[in-house]
């Protein structure tokens, strides 16, 4: 009678381990992923092709049964533009590409790249000072966390030209032109005589059209798929420089439902997205400035690719106000401006990096 009962009291857990097992198997995470822009910019298309199914993978990999349903939906199916952050803040994804470019009112701190424009042309040097940046730096940190996000990766993009209906052979001819640029960009064109126009790649193509401005500085890989070189055929390289502009990221209350491991993963997956997004725009960038030229020849008015002088890029540099030293200022309430900026050039030198203007000296 006694191995009877010990017998069954075995089955028992047998069964509840099983049952345990089964319902482990059973468990699904489902998870929305999404972005204002369209798959066809690399950041947004390397959530799709390299971060969803790697994370998958190395889901399945853990071999605890747990799955990831995925709901994706990019090019602003949710959201447009002026909502990356507060629609990953409030859950309306769970994990999104946020632009921090267009919110320095809430992420002031995070805009140390815009205000150091001229460094460098790699954009690999500057995802990967970035996500040091934020990982090491609690200030920086904070900002996600104070918006309800979890930081996943750097974004970035290549190297800022000068795109307009007319040409520019001088930085004088800027004077008195309406030039689109997203956000703070737009700070770049200080001490110029342009007039900055809030804006981004998914509206400059009607702005410069319809008159709203006379072009953009902006990038190659981004006019190329929005087709704006067909109302901006007039392309300048300046070389301002690669920047910073934001980052993946997952709404902190969804990141906090996932088990540990899982976790690990999204953020591991998220540095990788990051490192391949740096190598995608450095392929990318000349192959965009080619294309435009061949397919821009057939146009009324064709492409043509000219080269800003160094001695205009350097009066540029030079007009330029000391926009580190102002940000600095007006940031010194809200934490360590100063040593954000410190930190980030010297870590571009630490990397090879010959800064044009030495920011950080002047602060």
């Amino acid at each position: 009678m006694q191995k009877r009962q010990i017998i069954k009291a075995a089955l028992g857990a047998a069964l509840a381990v099983a049952g345990l097992a089964t319902a482990q198997a059973q468990q699904t995470f489902k998870l929305t992923i999404a972005s204002s822009h369209p798959v066809v910019l690399p950041w947004v298309g390397l959530m799709s092709t390299l971060f969803v199914p790697e994370v998958n993978k190395r889901v399945e990999a853990l071999g605890k049964g747990y799955k990831i349903e995925w709901r994706e939906a990019y090019g602003g199916q949710l959201y447009k533009m002026n909502a990356t952050l507060t629609s990953v803040e409030q859950g309306v994804t769970d994990i999104g590409w946020v632009f921090h470019n267009l919110e320095a009112a809430k992420m002031p701190l995070s805009q140390f790249g815009t205000v150091t424009p001229f460094t460098t042309d790699d954009v690999r040097i500057i995802l990967d000072v970035a996500n040091e940046m934020n990982e090491k730096m609690p200030a920086l940190q904070k900002e996600w966390e104070r918006n309800n996000m979890v930081f996943l990766g750097a974004t970035g993009v290549d190297t800022y030209h000068l795109f307009t209906k007319a040409p520019v052979q001088a930085y004088a001819d800027l004077k008195g032109r309406k030039i689109s640029a997203p956000g703070s960009i737009g700070l770049w064109l200080k001490g110029s005589g342009a007039v900055p126009v809030d804006g981004s790649l998914t509206s400059y193509y009607t702005d410069i059209q319809s008159g709203v401005s006379d072009g953009t500085v902006s990038i190659s890989t981004g006019i190329l798929p929005n087709k704006i070189y067909e109302v901006a055929p007039y392309i300048t390289k300046v070389n301002i420089g690669a920047l910073y502009i934001g980052g993946m990221a997952m709404n902190k209350d969804s990141y906090e439902k996932l088990p540990p491991e899982v976790r690990k993963i999204v953020k591991d997956v998220g540095k990788e997205y990051s490192r391949a997004l740096g190598e995608t725009l450095m392929q990318r960038y000349e192959g965009a400035l080619k294309t435009m030229a061949e397919v821009g020849a057939r146009q009324s008015v064709p492409v043509k690719i000219s080269e800003l002088s160094a001695a205009e890029r350097a009066t540029w540099v030079r007009t330029m106000p000391n926009l580190a030293a102002d940000w600095v200022k007006a940031n010194a309430s809200k934490g360590p401006a100063r040593d954000i900026v410190s930190t980030y050039m010297n870590e571009l030198r630490k990397r090879g990096v010959k800064p044009v203007r030495e920011w950080d000296k002047e602060l």
